[in-house]
């Protein structure tokens, strides 16, 4: 397997886009690339259009952020103290 980058892949699926490139710069056809890869032509046409936009690096998986926190931080903090005093009752059974 040819070298791409300086670091390992972290999972399956980033060494098979990592793959698909080194292929592509081997002369491999998309469709034999896909064939190869067990994925659809349109997969390896993504992966390739990415890595021509933004390099090798933009194979590589990202962190993504998520939604924002509703919470602030002071709110998160005092979390632990809320569960601990248990659960209030808010209508009095008579």
């Amino acid at each position: 397997m040819v070298t791409t980058t300086t670091s390992p892949p972290r999972d399956w699926r980033e060494a098979r886009r990592l793959r698909a490139w080194e292929l592509k710069q081997q002369g491999w056809p998309q469709r034999t690339i896909a064939a190869a890869l067990g994925v659809t032509p349109g997969a390896v046409s993504q992966w390739l259009k990415r890595a021509s936009a933004g390099g090798v690096e933009a194979l590589r998986n990202r962190i993504r952020p998520g939604p924002t926190p509703r919470l602030t931080p002071e709110q998160r903090v005092r979390i632990p103290e809320l569960l601990a005093r248990g659960a209030e009752r808010l209508h009095p059974r008579g």
